[in-house]
């Protein structure tokens, strides 16, 4: 019993002593961040200084999009995070991740994962807990006695990304009030919204009207757009203004400073490539088409009314990115051989959640593993030219990337892992030798317990007839005095000797006799066996004569 259990603990404790988890104190500050949206932060954490291989970020929240949900994968590599990641300089103590343009849906927990120059992977305990939050107007009303309103800047958690100003705007323009509240009374009838500035960036709330059912306003749904070079891309506006105004002019424009900016159709730039839905039902929604990469900036919605001062600019304004699509090759090392993931990359967040296609010299890719904006492959397999695209889009694909055979590993892996492989062999070489010698110890106790040799004077051997191969002489017995290797025959019947002596074959083995005639010395019965069952009591044939 202990035999079975033993070989088995060893082979168990062998793997856990090669491939146990690292034991890392990983610390993070901050563990909790409440950032504006827009904005960019950092995400810090330090650890014990070891060798480090890879250390990258991830989110749980994003686990629908790795190839196994069980296996993290980076935060650089998610589309969702396109060009809006960025990692400081690693070290072997510390690691920096900075976020940039972030949206409300960033918010969620980060962790690190650690690989060492050795491949042990270390999966950090320690989260930080990041919450992204826009700045809104809350409207206090007061009593019918007293009609006031306390309009109040305010964010879904306490912001941490401090030193931050507070900047309030009527009808589009700066108050210049630095405080978080405002009392108004009905005389300041019109439409406010407030502005939380950081270091990083300043950010606008959305405008409400006070006193009044319409007000001046310019509404962007998305503040920032991001668009495929040579795709059209809408900008979703709407606009309002008070009542017995009426719309003598609206467009749109790129160029905020200039006190009378230019209607982007007369801009050679844009000439033929912009539509303007107009004004009716108070849909100002703009629509660029085969946009370019010169396109991108800022641009802003204006209108004008035929009253006097009846001017009113939407800003800030809606922020255009454009981008191409690039293949990236990401090497990797996985269980069942070396492998390689491609990721279709591009410098912006693509809008609603895109399906990435994969092409292969020119060929549509439909029997390999893909998640989101990656395709996974085995190197060795699956050489080749390889493009990508949106659905949709299909015409706007990627460049051509090559994929040649496999990388080699490094010398430092190649020898981690030769070393490996000689540890185990030497391990479970070791391992089987003393379960030989176990096995070996243990029969050798068994026959000592089970056998007891006879006394080498009283030997007794059963003499087998050469033709038949039965007894008729049954026993022999070794002559006290005698040679060690003479014995005598004794007859069955008489317990007597008909044949004296018996003498080992010279080129037998050490248990095969021949039986000598006592006249003529030579042998009637040719051969004898040892047979260990017949081991009797040995009878002196004197006793008979």
């Amino acid at each position: 019993m202990g035999l079975n259990c033993g070989i088995p603990s060893l082979i168990i404790l062998l793997f856990i002593s090669v491939s146990g988890t690292l034991d890392v104190n990983v610390s993070c500050s901050p563990q909790t961040i409440c950032a504006l949206s827009e904005s960019e932060v950092d995400l810090k954490c330090s650890y014990s200084n070891i060798s480090i291989k890879t250390v990258f970020w991830f989110s749980f929240k994003e686990k629908a999009k790795w190839r196994n949900e069980e296996h993290p994968e980076d935060l650089a590599l998610d589309s969702d995070y396109a060009g809006r990641v960025y990692y400081s300089p690693t070290t072997n103590t510390s690691s920096t991740l900075t976020i940039r343009e972030l949206r409300t849906r960033d918010t969620g927990e980060y962790l690190l994962m650690i690989i060492t120059e050795k491949g042990e992977k270390h999966l950090s305990l320690t989260t930080v807990n990041l919450t992204v939050a826009d700045p809104q107007v809350k409207l206090n009303s007061g009593t019918f006695s007293q009609p006031k309103e306390t309009l109040t800047c305010i964010t879904s958690c306490n912001l941490t990304t401090g030193p931050l100003s507070y900047t309030w705007n009527k009808n589009g323009r700066n108050m210049k009030a630095n405080q978080t509240s405002l009392v108004l009374s009905s005389e300041d009838a019109g439409s406010y919204s407030c502005s939380v500035a950081s270091s990083y960036v300043e950010v606008h709330s959305n405008a409400v009207c006070v006193f009044d059912q319409d007000c001046w306003n310019v509404t962007y749904t998305d503040r920032r757009v991001c668009a495929l070079e040579g795709s059209s891309v809408d900008f979703p506006c709407t606009y309002s203004h008070p009542s017995g105004y009426s719309i003598n002019d609206a467009f749109w424009h790129s160029r905020w400073f200039v006190e009378e900016p230019m209607d982007l159709p007369q801009e050679r730039q844009f000439a033929g490539r912009v539509e303007f839905i107009g004004v009716k039902e108070r849909n100002c929604t703009l629509t660029m088409k085969d946009v370019k990469m010169n396109d991108s900036g800022e641009y802003y919605f204006q209108f004008i009314t035929k009253t006097k001062g009846g001017r009113f600019s939407g800003r800030p304004g809606v922020i255009l990115n454009v981008t191409g699509l690039q293949v990236k090759v990401i090497s990797s090392t996985a269980s069942d051989g070396t492998t390689v993931t491609l990721i279709c990359s591009s410098t912006c967040t693509l809008p609603n959640n895109p399906t990435y296609m994969w092409y292969k010299n020119r060929q549509l890719v439909t029997n390999k593993l893909s998640r989101n904006n990656k395709l996974y492959l085995k190197c060795s397999e699956d050489a080749g030219n390889y493009s990508c695209a949106v659905r949709g889009h299909e015409e706007l694909r990627s460049p051509d990337q090559t994929l040649s055979d496999c990388p080699e590993e490094s010398s430092g892996s190649k020898l981690v892992s030769v070393g490996v492989v000689v540890f185990l062999a030497l391990i479970l070489g070791i391992a089987a030798l003393w379960m030989y010698w176990v096995i070996r110890k243990k029969r050798g106790a068994e026959r000592n317990i089970d056998i007891q040799t006879p006394d080498p004077a009283d030997h007794t051997y059963t003499a087998l007839n050469p033709t038949t191969m039965t007894s008729d002489y049954d026993t022999l017995t070794h002559f006290t005095g005698s040679p060690s290797d003479t014995y005598t025959a004794l007859n069955s019947a008489t317990m007597c000797s008909d044949y004296a002596t018996l003498t080992n074959v010279t080129d037998s083995h050490s248990d095969i006799y021949t039986a000598l005639n006592p006249a003529t010395m030579s042998s009637d019965y040719d051969t004898l066996a040892v047979s260990l069952q017949s081991l009797l009591p040995t009878l002196r044939c004197g006793s008979l004569f």
